[in-house]
């Protein structure tokens, strides 16, 4: 059974297999969190995990609306840090938040963006969903480019898990765009390098995991919990009570490291001061 999930280290177990070549995959077990960088070195690896090419950096911490100050430190340092290695000498930026700020587990993008201190430099932006505007959010993202012509595009979303385990608990980093929507079976068009020409980062929380998976991980009697599930078997999602508290973190977390990497390490009382 195929679990839709936006994490790339999902990818690599689901496949359910050794390491295959050209992809290299490093732990490291920190303080307050778990650093997985995945990197997807060539075609062969790309084909053999079924993703593009790139960077996936992967933190996991404890539930994002119970995390405390010395653990938000930590993560946000630490995505700032690999952040900054990916924007490289760029300086014109465009950051846009993907994603219906109307539904709760699809507004991490939105609120993420309310906390970006923008320059003339650093633009941010989130452009109404396809359900909304009636235009795709690649089109939006086509548009400001050819307008603006930054030198970075950085995507901020809501992701998908197959992992009940890292709901709410995990933030993934990549410089290989993203296709909206992917993770819960309405991909709409893709947006990355190759769509828009210019480089693009994503950085996402998983907010929803598929019911399947769910009944994976709570019953040795999923398989039959699934047939019963028809005919959404294959689209219903959960998302917990909590995920106000879960997205507005998440999206505290986000803002804070891309900050961090954009204004020269901001310290998070400076952030602070210019946001409130």
């Amino acid at each position: 059974m195929n679990i839709p999930s936006d994490l790339m280290i999902e990818q690599l177990e689901m496949a359910k297999m050794k390491i295959p070549r050209g992809i290299r995959n490093e732990v490291r077990e920190l303080e307050h969190c778990t650093l997985t960088e995945v990197t997807v070195e060539n075609e062969m690896g790309a084909v053999a995990i079924g993703r593009e090419q790139g960077r996936y950096i992967t933190v996991e911490t404890a539930k994002s609306y119970e995390i405390g100050e010395p653990a938000f430190e930590e993560i946000a340092a630490l995505l700032a840090e690999r952040l900054r290695t990916m924007v490289g000498e760029c300086r014109k930026i465009l950051v846009l938040g993907i994603g219906n700020p109307n539904i709760t587990p699809d507004s991490l993008g939105a609120k993420a963006v309310e906390r970006i201190i923008v320059t003339e430099e650093i633009c941010a932006l989130a452009p109404p969903v396809y359900g909304i505007s009636g235009i795709e959010g690649a089109e939006v993202a086509e548009g400001l480019v050819k307008s603006m012509k930054p030198e970075l595009v950085v995507l901020i979303d809501a992701m998908a898990t197959g992992r009940l385990e890292r709901l709410c608990k995990t933030i993934q980093l990549a410089d290989s765009g993203l296709t909206p929507g992917g993770g819960v079976d309405n991909a709409r068009k893709e947006i990355s390098r190759k769509t828009l020409g210019v480089p693009v980062i994503s950085i996402g929380m998983p907010t929803v995991v598929d019911c399947r998976a769910l009944l994976r991980h709570v019953s040795e009697d999923w398989e039959n919990f699934s047939e019963k599930l028809h005919p959404f078997e294959e689209s219903l999602i959960a998302t917990p009570r909590q995920m106000e508290e879960a997205t507005d973190m998440g999206a505290k977390i986000i803002a804070f490291a891309l900050n961090k990497a954009f204004h020269g390490n901001l310290s998070t009382e400076e952030i602070l001061k210019y946001l409130y």
